[in-house]
């Protein structure tokens, strides 16, 4: 299955990348913050290191399992919905992050913002390649990839810097406005896309037991 590639305006080039930049930089992050944050989630909540560990594994868990059903789903939906759809469920799950008292329920939130952080990057590569042109791909994938990066390698020393003055739930409530910000981006910039002209329907069996699969192995 193909798609026709026509990259969006000039104009919106510069909104569109930011707004998915911006997403794929929070997806990354927030791993990395919540594994630096453990030690005070725990004493916190009164948890020991084994349970608060769930706080990490959750999310991680949630990632795995659903990023190839989702990548799937974005081929009958389109990249952009799921896109948007990812960021809704991360913002509001980052919300309930900062808000529960108890750790079954921030575990909780963290397997949604997992989710939603599968979203993001199941489709975000369809997405780059409808911002940048064919002769400048390589350039927009190696852009992700530094974005990727910088959000695993920076979240150690963002969330110590927090931590330094803030209590432990800020850690996850202030991702809410970036990801506000790069979801109302999205939705005003990221180019449509077209869903696969497929007669198949989404087979929800093998997406089922691809998540079981892959959840199963980490």
């Amino acid at each position: 299955m193909t798609h026709a590639v026509k990259p969006v305006a000039d104009g919106m080039h510069g909104m569109a990348l930011l707004s998915l930049l911006t997403a794929v930089f929070l997806g990354s992050l927030d791993q990395s913050v919540a594994i630096t944050a453990l030690p005070a989630i725990g004493a916190a909540m009164q948890r020991t290191p084994a349970e608060s560990v769930w706080v990490v594994h959750a999310y991680q868990l949630a990632v795995v399992a659903v990023l190839l059903p989702l990548a799937a789903l974005g081929d009958r939906w389109g990249a952009r919905k799921v896109f948007l759809l990812g960021m809704v469920l991360f913002n509001l799950a980052a919300l309930g992050s900062a808000c529960a008292t108890r750790l079954e329920w921030l575990a909780f939130f963290r397997a949604i913002q997992g989710v939603g952080a599968a979203g993001v990057m199941s489709v975000n590569l369809a997405l780059i390649q409808r911002i940048f042109p064919p002769d400048k791909l390589g350039r927009g994938a190696g852009l992700n990839a530094l974005i990727v990066g910088l959000g695993y390698s920076l979240g150690p020393t963002v969330a110590s810097l927090l931590l330094a003055v803030l209590p432990w739930p800020w850690l996850f409530g202030l991702q809410a406005p970036l990801g506000l910000m790069a979801w109302w981006l999205a939705r005003r910039y990221l180019p449509h896309t077209e869903a696969a002209k497929t007669d198949e329907p989404y087979d929800r069996v093998l997406a089922l037991m691809s998540a079981i699969c892959f959840a199963s192995l980490v």
